[in-house]
């Protein structure tokens, strides 16, 4: 078998392609693709491989390319006091309860989206029918910059700002709806109870309940079973906004996105960090 049969094998059994493959046998990288690999290495003796897999490759690349653009994005969109919001006023509504106004981040990409998000959120019917039931009336609903804070969510003075994260963490894309909903009803539970306490998630927990038994608009065209109730876990919570916010205000943050703090130590990372950076220094010693 050759070298290059032998990689060959390597890709079929691995998805490793031959271009990702290095073989190395004590140190020395096994290149002559037509030799015959029992006359490089001798018998019982151990080859390296070093590669990665092209899916991994493909999306570890990826990885990468969002993290730059992340910083990108948050480098030209750096939140400042200055320009963090801009706001909107509602859809022409007299209702007694609800939001009073909408705050999108001046970021031109995808702003009408934003606001669309928030708007759809005011337009809810379960989230009406619970601002109505339990006499909620929200100063601003509001854009969270994913950099602002590492929170999903935050409400202040119980109900003078709610700020919601929308944004996925390089400004490219927008988390999903039901998601943001779900925040949304946390915060709206710090209307009554600041501390996480059981009072709180007592009523966290009813508001995700009522926020579909209270949808009349979804009656009688649901195709399929009716959708599960989202049950929030206690040990979330501080997870989601560390808490109600008090008036003290808070720092807008303008730094770029940061991998989680413990992947660059994880298996998967250090593999293909130290894989990229052999790479590098194999095309430049050529």
């Amino acid at each position: 078998m050759t070298v290059e049969q032998l990689q060959a094998h390597i890709e079929q059994l691995y998805s490793i392609p031959t271009s990702n493959q290095k073989l190395l046998h004590k140190g020395q990288m096994l290149c002559a693709r037509s030799s015959l690999v029992s006359a490089m290495v001798p018998s019982n003796s151990k080859v390296l491989l070093i590669g990665t897999p092209e899916v991994e490759l493909t999306k570890f690349q990826e990885q990468m390319a969002r993290r730059q653009q992340g910083q990108i994005n948050n480098a030209k969109y750096r939140a400042s006091a200055a320009n963090l919001y801009r706001t909107y006023e509602p859809l022409g509504t007299s209702d007694e309860y609800g939001f009073g106004s909408f705050e999108t981040l001046q970021i031109p990409h995808r702003r009408n989206e934003a606001l669309e998000m928030l708007q759809k959120l005011a337009r809810d019917q379960g989230v009406k029918e619970i601002m109505k039931k339990h006499k909620y009336k929200v100063g601003v609903l509001r854009e969270l910059h994913p950099q602002e804070r590492t929170i999903l969510g935050y409400n202040r003075n119980r109900g003078q700002v709610i700020a919601l994260r929308l944004r996925t963490d390089d400004l490219e894309g927008f988390r999903d709806y039901l998601n943001v909903r779900r925040v949304l009803m946390h915060e709206l539970a710090h209307m009554v109870w600041d501390a996480h306490d059981e009072n709180f998630h007592q009523l966290n927990r009813q508001h995700c309940k009522e926020v579909i038994d209270l949808d009349w608009s979804s009656r009688g065209r649901t195709v399929g079973p009716a959708m599960d109730y989202y049950e929030p876990q206690t040990g979330d919570a501080q997870d989601v906004d560390r808490g109600s916010l008090k008036s003290s205000g808070f720092v807008l943050g303008g730094t770029a996105p940061q991998l989680p703090a413990d992947a660059e130590n994880s298996p998967d990372i250090k593999r293909n960090l130290a894989y990229m950076a052999y790479k590098k220094r194999s095309s430049s010693s050529s």
